[in-house]
């Protein structure tokens, strides 16, 4: 319906030229581990290939693409995993596009015989673009005969800038608590030319907290592996924005399966909110041979299920067999991939 990708586009608009716009967020937050925090740098000891795509609100014109490529390994000369990413987002059918290049390193600390400590950094460099030529101006519109006159709203070029994040992971046998910190520097995202951006404006720290904890309920399940559920959280917070997710998975062998319910929540200047898309996911998972699958599907919750078609997310890893054993001196995160 072209009237609702155009209310969708005006409210991006308005997002992104007064630089309040929030990061792209996954479904399936584990297997993008090194989005989520570069403390998961290496987290398998194994060198790791993941992909991922993204397609939020597919029955609003490809309102929200996103794509997700990540390397990483663990290096025993650096005592810590290292790390490369590359994102790129689309919205509003291409009209404005993120693409990221990032590099991670991750550090392990082994605290004692139960417990080690992950701390991990990210420097990135990011490219905004807007396709000025495809946007429609409320200038240009004539009450009656529609879009005929020549708008006079300014342009600008791209958005580039160094960006970076650091992160931390607790974990022990069965239990995992970490913390991410996006955007420590705030840059500014502005298109426009001389512009005075008051810093307040500029792009607000993400923080991100996550955890789980891995319950075995069977020793031989369906498939004659370990059968276990790991309840977990995923909270996130960038200014007037915070999204709570909470979930659980079970895995059986080769099978994964996870539900989750998501509540985000926008604040306005008066502390007045509103629910922006409330929604309950369901995960797919399966490994064999070392490569797995993901699938998941967010069923919306909002006044926007009748339009918006949820969300689909379809992830690839391919965990390449390491040389480095499991010991005293190197150890493996032991959380879920997806």
């Amino acid at each position: 319906m072209k009237w609702l990708n155009n209310i969708l586009f005006l409210i991006m608009i308005s997002c992104f030229l007064t630089n309040q716009a929030q990061d792209p967020l996954f479904t399936q937050f584990f297997s993008n581990a090194l989005y989520l925090n570069p403390a998961m740098a290496g987290r398998d000891l194994s060198p790791r290939i993941h992909s991922t795509y993204r397609n939020q609100w597919p029955g609003i014109n490809k309102a929200y693409v996103t794509y997700n490529l990540e390397y990483d390994q663990f290096a025993p000369d650096l005592h810590g995993g290292v790390g490369f990413q590359v994102m790129h987002d689309r919205t509003g059918n291409g009209l404005l596009n993120t693409l990221q290049f990032s590099g991670c390193y991750a550090y392990q600390l082994l605290i004692n015989r139960e417990w080690t400590l992950n701390f991990g950094v990210k420097a990135s460099f990011v490219q905004k673009s807007f396709n000025w030529s495809e946007a429609i101006w409320g200038d240009q519109l004539d009450p009656s005969r529609g879009n005929i006159n020549t708008s006079n709203q300014p342009q600008g070029n791209n958005a580039n800038y160094i960006d970076f994040s650091n992160g931390l992971i607790l974990f022990g046998k069965n239990l995992f608590v970490g913390a991410a910190f996006n955007h420590l520097t705030r840059p500014n995202e502005s298109f426009l030319y001389n512009t005075n951006v008051d810093a307040s404006d500029n792009l607000a720290i993400r923080t991100s907290f996550h955890g789980g904890y891995k319950i075995r309920i069977l020793k031989n399940g369906l498939f004659h592996q370990e059968l276990f559920v790991t309840p977990e959280f995923v909270l996130d917070f960038q200014s007037n924005f915070k999204r709570l997710n909470f979930g659980t998975y079970f895995v059986d062998g080769i099978f994964d399966l996870g539900f989750w319910y998501r509540h985000t929540r926008i604040q306005d200047a008066n502390n007045a909110g509103f629910a922006a898309q409330d929604a309950i996911v369901i995960v797919f998972g399966i490994e064999k041979s070392n490569l797995k699958f993901g699938y998941s599907y967010d069923f919306n919750l909002s006044n926007l299920v009748s339009s918006s078609i949820g969300a689909h997310e379809v992830s690839i890893t391919l965990d390449i067999p390491s040389k480095i054993d499991p010991s005293t001196k190197f150890r493996v995160i032991n959380c879920p991939q997806f």
